[in-house]
């Protein structure tokens, strides 16, 4: 059943579904084979700690940024926290998350699933008064038959049922997309790569369950019947296995144990682990160093990759949400932009020691182009009063194109 198009009723989850559950969706066409025999999706991938620490990562770290909302003033930017807008954004964006949940929920799902929603609950103004996450599993983009783009869900109190939502209504952030409106999803697209890494996980899992006892065959010279080979491999599971392993092994009837499985250390295991997970770590963009990989981690160039992380990754993904959360929240009139401004402040991150700090206000300050509530500003101060909006400029400077002035005549001496 799908809904009419207009003003969706407030939200309210029904936390209780297994259809809510990503478990759900491996089996039911959330899931896709790997070459390595192994189910991707969601749910799996996010049990590689690798992957979950690559998610858990930007999650976090784009929902630590303040979200800010300015209006351009003649003297610049001013954060406009009066506007009910910035409540949303900053505190509560319902009655059920705050906004860190909200945008937290939202990184994640996209960088899953390549694509992210949040439905937008208006006013009868059409003033936006809430912003619910919606399960990106269960939803998609749709064209109505008059050719516009709409969004249709399955996700809310009404399990079973589909509803329509205009676009207007929907936030959409995608990652890149073929047809220019669906994201492309990270996991379906590595899903070799994450099998591989499944496959080996178990296969660790299950070479220590068996006390990394390698398997192998029991030969014999004689000629053993069927049933009797069934019953001489489960006497050998039974005293070799379980509470049993590395006993002593009695073999009879002329019985010889030949190990045949490849070693770890010729299967190359620990190298695939290394390897696995910073094949993982490069496929979300994130330095090997923040998913546990200190190997080419030095003093030098800590500082000069937490802010390459911030430039290279964490940069074009808040782009991207401040770009649909312009479009979708931000009043304007057709064809003109409005005089809001949506930004991440990326401020904390690009930061560097306090020595590097203590030097480009110095050098902002004694340049003339800071002033020093601008520094205290920049460093998380309160600004001090009006006497420190002063800028200074230096007197021992002068324009270089004065040199191409002629010299000033020189006066004759009076004779005394």
């Amino acid at each position: 059943m799908i809904q009419t198009l207009g003003l969706s009723p407030p939200e309210k989850r029904n936390i209780s579904s297994p259809v809510l559950n990503p478990g759900f969706w491996e089996v039911f066409g959330g899931g896709n084979g790997s070459d390595a025999g192994e189910l991707v999706s969601d749910s799996t991938a996010m049990q590689i700690s690798t992957v979950y620490a690559c998610v858990k990562i930007l999650s976090e770290s784009v929902a630590s940024l303040p979200l800010k909302l300015y209006r351009i003033a003649p003297q610049g930017k001013v954060q406009d926290t009066a506007n009910p807008l910035h409540y949303l954004l900053s505190v509560a964006p319902n009655d059920e998350q705050t906004s860190f949940g909200l945008i937290e929920t939202l990184v994640a799902h996209l960088t899953l699933s390549g694509n992210a929603y949040a439905q937008i609950e208006r006013s009868g103004d059409g003033t936006p008064i809430a912003l619910w996450n919606l399960q990106p599993r269960l939803t998609e983009p749709y064209r109505l038959p008059s050719g516009l783009l709409a969004y249709k869900t399955a996700d809310g109190e009404s399990l079973g049922k589909s509803r329509i939502i205009a676009a207007k209504d929907i936030i959409h952030v995608a990652l890149t997309a073929w047809d220019g409106v669906t994201g492309l999803s990270p996991i379906m697209q590595a899903k070799r790569s994450l099998g591989l890494n499944i496959a080996a996980e178990k296969y660790g899992s299950q070479f220590f369950t068996n006390s990394a006892t390698p398997s192998g065959i029991l030969t014999t010279q004689k000629t053993v019947k069927p049933e009797d080979k069934t019953k001489m491999r489960q006497a050998w599971e039974e005293s070799q296995s379980g509470r049993n392993k590395h006993r002593v092994a009695v073999l009879d009837q002329e019985l010889k144990f030949q190990q045949i499985s490849v070693t770890n250390a010729e299967a190359q295991f620990l190298e695939l682990r290394q390897f696995s997970r910073s094949e993982i770590a490069a496929l979300f963009r994130i330095p090997p160093h923040m998913v546990g990989d200190l190997s080419k981690l030095t003093n030098a160039n800590s500082e000069q990759l937490n802010l390459q992380f911030v430039s290279e990754v964490l940069r074009p993904l808040v782009g991207r949400i401040e770009a649909e959360l312009t479009k979708k929240l931000l009043p304007r009139e057709p064809g003109k932009v409005s005089d809001l401004q949506l930004a991440f402040d990326l401020t904390e991150r690009t930061r560097g020691d306090t020595a590097a700090q203590t030097a480009a206000a110095t050098a902002g300050r004694v340049g003339g182009w800071l002033s020093a509530n601008d520094v205290r500003r920049s460093l998380g101060l309160n600004e001090a009063g009006p006497e420190l909006d002063v800028y200074l400029y230096q007197i021992n400077t002068a324009n270089a194109e004065r040199l191409l002035d002629a010299p000033a005549p020189q006066k004759e001496p009076v004779p005394q």
